[in-house]
């Protein structure tokens, strides 16, 4: 059983730093391009990165889900994830993840100590502790890990500027006894957005690190 991050990508200014973070934790990494980003990719010779060619964007920089969900071959049997492009996950977390057979795994969010100037996101935890947490506005992309068989029967509702936490609901109202709810494990939202994460009272758990970009 192989764990899919899929990410809608155009900040290649990260590149090197989201496969240094991502290396260690043996995942496959699908960076979802457009015709200009995906030349970031070119010379890649990393198995474990697999571009995704993508028509160009009009509006929602989301459509690059449906769009792999849409041309892409997808495992049942598989993890698929989404995170944006400046997020990342906890260390380690795919460790307990291997070791879960919901099809739908439902995780927290930590979203910083700072607001940076003209950032819409405040810096309170999203804390999934069970169904009644998964709502629109209160649950971000990168905090729903996927089944393949579920993943493929899935859409993203790009008329909308809430298309990740729609795409929560839809998970939870309409697989309500396939999911699980683990408040113990963490991703980071905007984890490299320049002046998130500044100094240690972000933790909620002491081995947690701040953002080095490369």
């Amino acid at each position: 059983m192989n764990i899919h991050i899929v990410t809608p990508f155009y900040r290649k200014h990260l590149l090197k730093t989201l496969i240094h973070y991502l290396q260690p934790m043996n995942i496959i990494w699908h960076p979802v391009c457009d015709p200009v980003d995906i030349q970031a990719f070119e010379n890649n010779t990393i198995e474990w990165v697999q571009p995704v060619l993508c028509k160009p964007l009009e509006w929602s920089s989301l459509r690059k889900i449906n769009d792999f969900i849409e041309t892409q071959t997808i495992i049942d049997g598989d993890y698929y994830c989404c995170m944006g492009d400046d997020d990342m996950y906890e260390e380690g977390i795919f460790d307990e993840i291997r070791k879960q057979t919901a099809k739908v795994i439902f995780i927290s969010l930590c979203r910083g100590n700072e607001i940076p100037k003209g950032s819409p996101h405040p810096t309170n935890p999203l804390i999934i502790k069970g169904p009644e947490d998964v709502k629109i506005c209160a649950i971000g992309l990168p905090q729903y890990i996927v089944k393949g068989s579920i993943f493929k029967q899935m859409k993203m509702d790009t008329t909308t500027c809430h298309a990740d936490g729609t795409f929560a609901e839809e998970l939870k109202d309409r697989f309500p006894n396939d999911c699980i709810y683990r408040p113990d494990l963490f991703t980071f939202g905007n984890y490299f957005e320049p002046g998130r994460f500044t100094n240690d009272s972000f933790k909620i758990k002491p081995n947690w690190r701040l953002p080095e970009i490369l």
